[in-house]
């Protein structure tokens, strides 16, 4: 039998999304769409059929899923974070008697903590501190998203890992993407009504945090002057059908929750047609099950910009300045270590148009193409050490010149 890896969650898609009731597809995607995106590139980085486990496609009870693989892909996110139980998780990577592969792991904090103060805290997670045992014990390879993420997993006991970023920044092949994406930056710039999309923060998350509420109101007052998508990853249910076309699904009290947060100056117009928030998540509004279609649709857009950064990577993917205003540990560790095109909350809020706001992002377009060349270098060397296939576009980025 050729080599084949069993690969954690989907393959970037939700396979025939409509047979789940809705509560059932939000735990298909672990609650956030933004999963569909580096699992997708862990996908597309390793050059070798696989399975994929979870709710989607094979089961975790399925001995089948397995058999005969090389090695067990688990594309990690937040993984290192209080308040989770990952019993089930770890009974998982525990028995399942593999080689560990372990691609974009996270430690969650709260803006401000330090890494001492977020290893304290995380030394009272017992199910975090037996994952990063089964880690250290059963890995051969992991990748951490920051410095900050590396210096919480040493001093929980993981020493040997990878500062790599996001394994979705490696999905565009083009070695020079940082420049492309400068020089279509600097053009949405000088537009008067650029082709927008904004990555959408989680509503009932931000309902009582003033700055981040004030923030995503701008933000979608510039969609809705734009024409713009509003592309939502998680926030629970009602969120997901407010942007998927189903917000007549949603109660009543949940409708005036959601317009509160992102228009409440709106009003229902004299004939009682909708208010206009949900006029505009009708037409606009977007909850994708598949990354490759997120990607696509992102394309020909000129710009896209939120606080989400899986939905910036989705950007990015398709070769469209993805802007990040960053807001905690895990937004900030990202844009740093990837040196992502990014935005200050504070200059969103004091600009007066769109292209205000744009001629205060920061980005280093050849830093980006210096950053990618070198991780899929690195990439490609510790996989090759480990007779793991790698894709022909991430061998090839890595030797860029």
């Amino acid at each position: 039998m050729p080599a084949h890896f069993a690969f954690l969650g989907t393959s970037g898609r939700v396979r025939r999304p409509q047979r789940f009731p809705p509560e059932v597809l939000l735990s298909v995607l672990g609650a956030n769409s933004g999963n569909l995106m580096f699992q997708y590139a862990a996908s597309r980085i390793i050059d070798a059929p696989g399975r994929h486990i979870g709710l989607s496609d094979i089961s975790y009870t399925d001995p089948r899923g397995l058999e005969g693989a090389q090695a067990l892909i688990f594309p990690a996110a937040n993984h290192l974070r209080t308040g989770v139980d990952w019993s089930g998780l770890n009974d998982y990577l525990a028995g399942a008697d593999l080689p560990l592969v372990v691609l974009g792991l996270g430690a969650q904090a709260t803006a401000g903590a330090t890494p001492g103060q977020t290893i304290t805290a995380l030394k009272s997670a017992p199910s975090v501190l037996r994952m990063v045992d089964i880690l250290r014990d059963r890995a051969v390879f992991v990748s951490v998203r920051g410095a900050f993420s590396q210096e919480v997993c040493a001093g929980l006991g993981l020493d040997r890992v990878e500062v790599l970023g996001c394994p979705s920044a490696l999905l565009n092949p083009d070695p020079g993407l940082g420049r492309s994406l400068a020089a279509r930056l600097q053009a949405a710039r000088q537009m008067p009504s650029p082709r927008i999309a904004v990555t959408a923060a989680a509503p009932f998350e931000i309902a009582l945090d003033t700055p981040r509420r004030k923030l995503e109101r701008r933000l979608f007052g510039w969609a809705q002057d734009h024409d713009g998508l509003y592309v939502q990853q998680s926030g629970g249910l009602a969120a997901m059908q407010a942007t998927s076309g189903q917000w007549h699904r949603i109660s009543e009290d949940d409708r005036a929750s959601i317009a509160w947060v992102l228009d409440p100056e709106a009003r229902s117009d004299a004939a009682g047609n909708p208010h206009a928030v949900w006029n505009h998540l009708r037409r606009h509004g977007r909850f994708y099950t598949s990354a490759a279609d997120w990607i696509a649709e992102m394309g020909p857009l000129d710009v896209v910009l939120g606080s989400r950064a899986h939905g910036t990577m989705a950007a990015l993917a398709a070769g469209t300045p993805g802007v990040l205003i960053a807001h905690d540990s895990r937004t900030s560790e990202l844009a740093q270590t990837m040196h992502l095109p990014q935005l200050d909350a504070e200059a969103v809020l004091g600009a007066g148009t769109l292209a205000d706001a744009l001629s205060h992002v920061r980005f280093d377009g050849a830093a980006f193409d210096r950053w990618r060349t070198r991780t899929a270098a690195t990439l490609t060397a510790a996989f090759d050490r480990l007779d793991i296939p790698v894709a022909g576009p991430v061998r090839a980025l890595g030797t860029a010149p």
